[in-house]
């Protein structure tokens, strides 16, 4: 305990301590002339596992120069355009002149040579998990596959959440990027895994990060080390009841200060899903009119994707980068065809209504960083810029026949909505972060952030009551929106402990105004969000951690909108500005043996929590989608994980989930508090396979299953999928070729229930559960660059 105390109190007064030693290495490199080669890429490696350690280039005398370097053992290896030299070992306890490297006219591989071992498939770090994903099926297929494999994480009609959170964010090479949940889904499906080291599942974020995500996703792309150009083309198709496919490609170059990279691809999307929708009203005699409702929901998708990633060296300590992302949609057409049966009504004995919509979309998005290096030990200075354009057009023709008792036509009705919103997104940071003592950092910065959000509906022919807004009326809604953050945290490591630790303070000004009431909403708002994770490590067998945090989600802006739109008759999808944010407290303490095997308790609570909520409403006859807030939520539960190496071409991971978890809110009809309770668990294993003396084909199969759960006011049936995915590469690596299934047994169907004071309804959606998935990649050029792809993301993006 002392051991512990001594380093906390280090910590918060910051008293001096000794900085560790930092070496220098020399050198040159010539070709089998005895020529100096400039410009050529220089590899530090480690010799304990050949991981990056870090990398220069030569001058124009062929010379190089790294700095900064702590004592031990290494290998060296200089590279250019496709010519490489041998690795040199050496041990490093003082400033060395290495003797020259000469590269051969020869065009082996670096991992042919140097690769000693292969990285453990999952690391777990003191606040995240770190999954290497280059020797699976899914290396050459997009990230958003690569996702759907990653522990703890769980995808499920492509909706994303982490340790049953849905308030995930994503980075790319440690930058955010932040952009709706759908675009998302749709970049991450057009983005290649071919480059992607890794995948970090950041479980406590920095405080560095904003308040809003309880977890942090980081897709760690390799390094851009080697000059040169290459690029690729790749294609993906899948099929299920409709075809979806996928075409791109990637360009990368590197010269001695700058990186560029763009990349594109088109995307045509065609997808069914089909609803099942069981409604009871009660009638005023006592008994139930049964509303059956039969959708088929028919989409259609034509996207563009485009990304700019410009990178330039200024000096040796500053760097300035720019980036762009546009997503486009400029044809999305979708079809609602729904058939409703009534039994038990005396007006009619069914209705019919086709809904034809249009939609087009817009999504924008300049960055702008500068880094600046201060001093010789770490010290960092960065600024960073954004702005965001988000422009959606939504247009609809709702067409509904109504048929008597006797089956004949007893009227007509035919809605038009035309909608329409815009958002301005831009923000402005600025962080710095030192060393202090000989293992520890503190990292400090400043934020601003501001939001314009201008809505707009016009809707027409309508000629039904209903609650809610007037569905005939037009009306504009603006929604302003500033927040301002500050944050300082620190990290570090003695011994067998480890720590991080921050706080972050955020002060948020809303204002919203409705042209259709005359109240003007005013909303201010401070708090504190602190976090921490401790780990301790008593041997190399044994670790113990401990974590917390305390998060906030605001409002998503389209949720907001006080407008009333129609998906049938029947139905309806609404949002409401009298939002309030929500809170999330977090805590966590688990063991983990040999690396392998992990067990965690954890219990978490959250206020206000967002989500969609569905109500009926006896009087109208009308089931409500509406956005709300939950008064309260919180669950406890157990976490038992397994991931290990059973032979060297077999891998394996599970994760079992065993957990309570209650939700407490107001029924909209009656204003009374509901608490609906529930015992749940889930299972998901991952099994990796490296298959033939090249290990150039690799499988994996994959298993999702979850027991009854409760998610907003419903409650769902059990719901599983097994998945089956093979690669092969050919050509050097420069061809490979995917080929899979999903969900074999086609499980993935969802059942909820709604059961509680007046409330009485089912709902079974039937997807394209089961998919038959291919892919082609080809490489071209310099096979050995890396790209410098990126992405970022500010804190708001993601609320569009």
């Amino acid at each position: 305990m002392k051991r512990f105390l001594c380093p906390l109190f280090f910590m918060f007064f910051f008293n001096g301590v000794l900085y560790s030693q930092e070496l220098s290495i020399t050198g040159v490199v010539n070709d089998e002339e005895d020529h100096a080669v400039s410009f050529a890429n220089i590899l530090l490696l480690s010799a304990t596992d050949s991981s990056l350690v870090t990398g220069t280039s030569t001058d124009e005398a062929g010379a190089y120069e790294l700095q900064n370097i702590t004592a031990g053992r290494y290998l060296i290896k200089a590279s250019y355009i496709g010519n490489e030299s041998d690795v040199m070992a050496f041990d490093l306890d003082t400033d060395k002149e290495l003797a020259p490297l000469v590269l051969e006219d020869t065009d082996q591989k670096l991992d042919e040579v140097v690769v000693t071992s292969q990285k453990p498939r999952l690391e777990r770090k003191i606040d995240r998990l770190v999954f290497n994903v280059e020797n699976t099926a899914y290396a050459d297929g997009d990230v958003w596959d690569v996702l759907k494999i990653t522990p703890s994480v769980m995808i499920v009609n492509d909706k994303l959440s982490v340790k049953g959170s849905n308030s995930v964010g994503l980075l790319i090479n440690g930058r955010k990027i932040n952009i709706p949940h759908d675009d998302i889904v749709n970049l991450l499906s057009g983005t290649s895994a071919s480059n992607v080291e890794n995948i970090e599942v950041i479980t406590n974020p920095p405080a560095k990060y904003s308040a809003e995500e309880s977890v942090l996703i980081n897709i760690v792309m390799k390094k851009n080390i080697i000059a040169g150009y290459n690029g690729a083309v790749y294609n993906k198709y899948v099929q299920g009841v409709l075809p979806k496919h996928t075409i791109g490609t990637d360009h990368f170059f590197k010269g001695k200060k700058t990186q560029l990279s763009f990349n594109y691809n088109f995307g045509h999307d065609r997808k069914v899903v089909y609803y099942t929708d069981i409604t009871n009203f009660p009638q005023n005699d006592g008994s139930l009119s049964t509303w059956t409702a039969e959708q088929e929901h028919l989409n259609r998708n034509k996207e563009h994707n485009f990304s700019l990633f410009f990178d330039y060296d200024i000096s040796e300590k500053s760097r300035l980068s720019f980036t762009s992302i546009t997503l486009w949609e400029p044809e999305i057409a979708r079809v609602y065809d729904t058939d409703t049966e009534l039994t038990g009504d005396s007006r009619w004995s069914s209705f019919e209504t086709l809904n034809n919509a249009e939609r087009e979309k817009l999504n924008t998005s300049y960055y702008i960083d500068y880094i600046q290096d201060l001093g010789e030990n770490g010290e960092q200075l960065s600024f960073n810029a954004h702005y965001t354009f988000y422009d959606e057009t939504d247009a609809q023709l709702l067409n509904t026949a109504f048929y008597n008792t006797t089956g004949g036509l007893a009227g007509e009705n035919d809605f038009t909505t035309d909608a329409s919103q815009k958002i301005n997104l831009y923000s402005f940071q600025g962080d710095y972060e030192a060393p202090l003592g000989d293992n520890g950092k503190i990292e400090t910065g400043l934020r601003y952030a501001g939001i314009a959000s201008n809505s707009s509906i016009l809707q027409e022919g309508f000629d039904r009551d209903q609650p809610g807004i007037d569905p005939s009326a037009s009306s504009n809604f603006d929604y302003d929106e500033s927040i301002y953050a500050a944050y300082v945290s620190y990290s570090g490591k003695w011994d067998r402990w480890k720590l991080k630790t921050g706080l972050r303070a955020e002060y948020a000004q809303t204002e919203g105004e409705w042209d259709m009431e005359p109240q003007f909403n005013e909303r201010k708002n401070f708090q504190l969000f602190p976090s921490g994770s401790i780990q301790f490590s008593p041997n190399e067998k044994h670790d113990l951690n401990l974590y917390y945090f305390r998060k906030i989600s605001r409002p998503r802006y389209n949720s907001i909108n006080p407008f009333q739109t129609f998906q049938s008759t029947f139905s309806t999808i609404e949002g409401d500005p009298e939002l309030l944010p929500s809170t999330r407290y977090y805590i966590a303490t688990g063991y983990t043996y040999d690396k392998s095997y992990t067990v965690e308790l954890f219990y978490k609570r959250k206020k206000n929590g967002l989500a969609q909520l569905i109500f009926q409403n006896n009087d109208n006859n009308l089931l409500r989608f509406i956005s709300s807030n939950l008064d309260q939520e919180w669950a406890y539960g157990i976490d038992l994980s397994l991931n290990k190496n059973f032979t060297d071409f077999y891998n394996c991971y599970v994760l079992a989930s065993f957990y309570n978890e209650t939700f407490r809110f107001s029924n909209l009809s009656t204003n009374e508090p509901v608490e609906l309770d529930q015992f749940s668990w889930f299972v998901r294993t991952s099994n990796s396979f490296s298959l033939l003396s090249d290990r150039s084909l690799t499988a994996d199969l994959n298993l999702v299953y979850t027991a009854p759960m409760l998610s907003g006011n419903s409650k769902f049936d059990a719901f599983g999928a097994l998945n089956l995915m093979f690669r092969k590469t050919f050509y050097n690596k420069k061809l490979s070729i995917s080929l899979g299934v999903e969900d074999i047994f086609n499980q993935g169907n969802q059942f909820n229930t709604r059961n509680y004071q007046d409330q009485n309804g089912t709902s079974l959606q039937r997807g394209e559960n089961r998919l038959l998935v291919t892919g082609l990649r080809y490489r071209f050029g310099n096979s050995k660059i890396r790209d410098n792809k990126k992405s970022k993301r500010v804190d708001e993006r993601n609320r569009i």
